[in-house]
Formats: structure tokens, C-alpha cells, sequence
């Protein structure tokens, strides 16, 4: 295993692992049960087609375009700040009621375009795969850029695929509604912490 490709892997891995929306919608529908599959497959063929596009230009282009990078960075921020709203009222009116459905299954057609809604129509799944990835893969040529994106790629494969199998093991606990509350309160600050460092990052 080369050294960029674990430089990949691991640049990956510490973006993933900060829980944005995408990672949030995995984790509540592996809880509700069914589907796994298709989110692990949507959501990791997604990233690489991001990442593709990132490493092939998009990502410098974004960078070097100070518009284009002010108007991704704002909309992530809004979208975030919407996403985490969403999720604080979930916290304070208890919604998801798992406790009374157990073994719930989402329609599979409604979970698919939930999944590529989040995987690719967001600003914020942009901001990680094509402008960060594809930025930094730009100090890099040949074969070693290539192995830098392959780490990055099977880091989200590897990310989603334990989102889904932890979140299935954890399923009986959110037959309690309070865990729910608990798990949308945790995602709001999670959103909100994000959007202050994107717009920290916006006002430095």
C-alpha cells in the first residue's frame, strides 16, 4: 500500500468522519432497517464520481474562482444551518417514533432519491469530494495522484459501509423515541458546529 494512497485514505476518513447530512440520513434509514445496500452503494459511488471530478480540475477551478468559491461555500453553510434546524426540532418534538414501528421499512424508490439528493444536489457534498480532495490532488502528478484518489475513493466505501452495519447493530435502542431526540440533538450541534467553521473559514 503506497504512501499516497494512505495519505488519500486518511484525508478521506478525517472528512467523512466529521457527520454532515449525507452521513445522518445513512445512519437514521440503517437504523429504521432495509436499504443498506442501495445507501452504501449510492452514497460511496457518488464520492468517487466527486472525487473523480475534483482530481481531474474542478476543484482548482473552484479555488481559483473566488465567486464560485464564495457561492459553494454560502451555499453549504445555509444548507447546513437548514439541515441542523430541521434536526433541533426533531429534538424538541421527538418525530421519529421508532418505538411504534420497529421494523419500518422506507419505500426503496424514496430512499434512493433521498440518497443521491444528499450524495450529489447538495453544496456541501461538493465541498469535501470536489473542492478539498481535488484541490489538494493538484500538489500531485501520475501515478501518484492516482493513488491518492484511490485512497480517498475506498475510504468512502470503507466510511459508508460502517455507518450502515454500526447503525443496524444500534437499531434496537431507537425503539426508544428518546434516543431519537437524543440523535437529532447531537446531529444539530454537529450541523451547526459545521456551518461556524465554514463561515469562520468565509470571514478569515
Amino acid at each position: 500500500m503506497s504512501i499516497p494512497f494512505i495519505e488519500g485514505l486518511g484525508l478521506a476518513l478525517g472528512l467523512l468522519i466529521a457527520l454532515g447530512p449525507k452521513d445522518t440520513y445513512v445512519i437514521k434509514n440503517s437504523i429504521r432497517a432495509g436499504n443498506a445496500l442501495a445507501l452504501v452503494l449510492i452514497c460511496s459511488i457518488s464520492d468517487i464520481l466527486l472525487i473523480l471530478l475534483g482530481v481531474w480540475g474542478l476543484g482548482a477551478l473552484i479555488t481559483e474562482n473566488p465567486l464560485l468559491l464564495l457561492v459553494t461555500m454560502t451555499g453549504s453553510i445555509a444548507y447546513l444551518v437548514f439541515f441542523g434546524c430541521q434536526a433541533l426540532m426533531g429534538a424538541i418534538k421527538g418525530v421519529e417514533i421508532v418505538a411504534e414501528q420497529p421494523h419500518f421499512n422506507a419505500a426503496r424508490s424514496a430512499v434512493i432519491k433521498g440518497a443521491l439528493f444528499h450524495s450529489l444536489l447538495t453544496p456541501y457534498a461538493w465541498l469535501d469530494t470536489v473542492f478539498v480532495i481535488g484541490t489538494i490532488s493538484t500538489t500531485k502528478e501520475g501515478i501518484v495522484k492516482a493513488a491518492f484518489a484511490g485512497g480517498a475513493m475506498s475510504a468512502s466505501f470503507f466510511w459508508f459501509s460502517f455507518l450502515t452495519i454500526g447503525s443496524r447493530l444500534a437499531a434496537p435502542l431507537f425503539r426508544n423515541k428518546q434516543m431519537w431526540r437524543g440523535l437529532d440533538a447531537i446531529v444539530a450541534v454537529s450541523m451547526f458546529l459545521l456551518a461556524t467553521k465554514l463561515a469562520a473559514g468565509i470571514l478569515w
